[in-house]
């Protein structure tokens, strides 16, 4: 039992790497034994990422990448499994959005948000389903957001709407019909498909150095503080590992009980 969340021998690849919540998810893994493929669209942010992990003796590599290149995409995952003989984790945390309101978004606009965010979703989940199928084995992991299950509270935002626009919501909502329907057409296969859905989870860079909005997003989680980053990664360890090997078509809610009001 206790090897279950042992991931040594396993190639993993989170795109969005070097984020904010996709590093301690490149650290969690790695630190269960897994070879990280650190992707992102910024070089720079996945190599101090790689270079962190390989600083205190784990394995990694940067990778540059982004997910509305399809072929670029094909390419980086299809190039990891044959170098690494296998690519048995991917985690996908990328997302963006308008930042802007409903009745100022155009339809230029909603396709942009949604196109980087749920489409992005689905290259990474089917170009991973594509080299996962030729092994009979593998664990694909969307990141969804709380507010693809439910409505942002207007009375906590109020005039912050950049951060919560609707095709960011949309988006969300639909990675996890993605999630069941790749985890459905792929059980046969071995391969399992899952999303984490992550709460409030402030950026200290955006959104969470304003003190007073940590504190009305804190005051609306029933325990009364909004997440840590790395409050995310054992989620993703456990969707990725052994322990999760009945697990597919589903979604693991990490949001303190927002969702539970």
């Amino acid at each position: 039992m206790k090897n279950l969340f042992d991931l040594s021998g396993r190639t993993a690849c989170v795109i969005g790497g070097g984020g904010y919540l996709g590093t301690p998810v490149c650290e969690a893994l790695a630190a269960h034994g897994a070879h990280l493929a650190v992707a992102d669209r910024r070089l720079d942010a996945a190599e101090a990422t790689a270079a962190r992990l390989a600083g205190s003796g784990l394995s990694a590599e940067a990778v540059e990448l982004d997910v509305c290149d399809e072929r670029a995409v094909a390419a980086a995952l299809d190039g990891l499994a044959r170098r690494h003989g296998s690519l048995d984790i991917v985690v996908n945390t990328t997302t963006w959005s308008t930042g802007k309101k409903m009745e100022e978004m155009t339809l230029d606009d909603w396709q942009a948000g949604t196109r980087v965010a749920l489409g992005g979703a689905f290259v990474v989940g089917r170009e991973a389903g594509r080299v996962m199928l030729r092994q009979r084995r593998g664990s694909i992991i969307q990141f969804g957001s709380m507010y693809g299950l439910v409505s942002p509270d207007p009375r906590v935002y109020g005039d912050r709407w950049t951060c919560n626009p609707p095709d960011y919501e949309a988006a969300k909502a639909g990675i996890l019909q993605l999630v069941r329907y790749q985890g459905v057409m792929w059980a046969p296969d071995g391969v399992r498909v899952n999303a984490v859905v992550p709460g409030p989870y402030p950026n200290p860079a955006g959104m969470g150095g304003d003190r007073e909005f940590v504190e009305q997003l804190s005051r609306r989680v029933p325990m009364g503080r909004v997440g840590r980053a790395e409050e995310i990664a054992g989620a993703v360890v456990f969707l990725a590992s052994d322990a999760a090997s009945y697990v597919t078509g589903t979604y693991i809610t990490v949001d303190g009980g927002w969702t539970a009001w």
